[in-house]
């Protein structure tokens, strides 16, 4: 943390100086090409707020746009199925392409890969070893850790009460980790600013929990939520004096939501260009790649981000310390 300190300290001295159901359409979406040319979203039959397969299914939405390659689901139910004989199912009913982000299904996909040459894998998210990576996998780092501490890093920047509201669902992936993160992400502005903020943690398992708490803070709150979509159906659009919201998953500037104008800040993946990416190479049939297609480091390469819809609203200054903070946490000694 000293070099972060050093980093940050300065940006901070100069007056606090500064991207399919409830994870998928609601529908299969029909492919309207060969059945050979598919892509498929390999996922759980359980769903999991707060995982990559939200956007990677709104991904592969935008990609059956683009390229016109037909897209849908296919759901593994672990109890009564062998994942390696459903890949091959899904396989022989055309998915060329599939993409996946459960990390259970990370060695049978690696496994499934390597012995089909000619059909590709992405995956985003855990880890795998480059000496175990086939080709025909393509490897994109997750990590919503390090977005929910710069989530706590900008609450406590920008709370004015020196206090900071956390609400989490507890069936939210990663949701004690994530309370963790998002408290170190306060302590470390505190400790660059030489504030004290309290973080005040709610367990938020409905959205009646969270329209009730919501509803005793006022404009000088902030709240950060992490929370699967059932969870924002209680709050209000337009409240006549609410708090600041922050959230995570929610698609913020890509999607209409009905309390859009009140979430200015979100947790949010971006693996949109490595989706459509994978697609080119697939409709030119470039399955393998050469050297092994690796992007680690998901600060870095952006693939998960802290997305402001309207930073001109905000203290530069703000927006500059919090930069200042994302790349201490990209730099490889801290």
């Amino acid at each position: 943390m000293k070099k972060f300190r050093n980093l940050v300290a300065g940006a901070i001295l100069l007056g606090l100086t500064v991207g399919v159901s409830a994870c998928a359409p609601a529908e299969v979406v029909k492919p309207d090409v060969k059945a050979k040319t598919s892509a498929c979203l390999i996922r759980s039959a359980t769903i999991v707020p707060g995982t990559p397969e939200k956007q990677l299914a709104a991904d592969l939405v935008e990609a059956r746009i683009v390229y016109g390659l037909g897209v849908r689901e296919v759901k593994i139910d672990e109890s009564t199925e062998q994942v390696p004989a459903r890949l091959l199912e899904a396989l022989q009913n055309g998915c060329v392409l599939m993409v996946s982000a459960n990390p259970s299904y990370l060695n049978d996909l690696a496994q499934f890969a390597s012995e089909h040459s000619k059909m590709m894998v992405l995956f985003v998210g855990s880890t795998i070893s480059a000496s175990v990576q086939p080709a025909n996998f393509r490897w994109v780092a997750d990590d919503s850790l390090s977005g929910a501490r710069l989530a706590g890093f900008f609450a406590a920047g920008k709370s004015k009460t020196e206090r900071v509201h956390l609400f989490i669902q507890p069936v939210y992936s990663q949701s004690t980790k994530l309370q963790s993160s998002f408290i170190s992400g306060v302590k470390d502005f505190d400790e660059i600013s030489g504030t004290r903020t309290e973080t005040i943690f709610i367990r938020t398992a409905s959205s009646s929990t969270l329209a009730t708490k919501l509803a005793t803070l006022d404009a000088t709150d902030v709240a950060a939520i992490f929370g699967g979509k059932s969870i924002w159906q209680s709050v209000e659009a337009e409240p006549t004096d609410g708090p600041y919201l922050m959230g995570a998953d929610l698609q913020l500037g890509d999607t209409d939501l009905p309390f859009g104008s009140r979430v200015q800040v979100s947790v949010e993946r971006n693996t949109s260009k490595y989706v459509l990416n994978a697609v080119a190479s697939l409709m030119d049939r470039e399955f393998a790649a050469d050297p092994l297609y690796r992007k680690p480091g998901a600060l870095k390469f952006n693939t998960v981000e802290l997305r402001i819809s309207q930073p001109d609203s905000l203290d530069g200054s703000l927006l500059g310390s919090l930069e200042t903070y994302r790349q201490s946490l990209i730099s490889p000694s801290n």
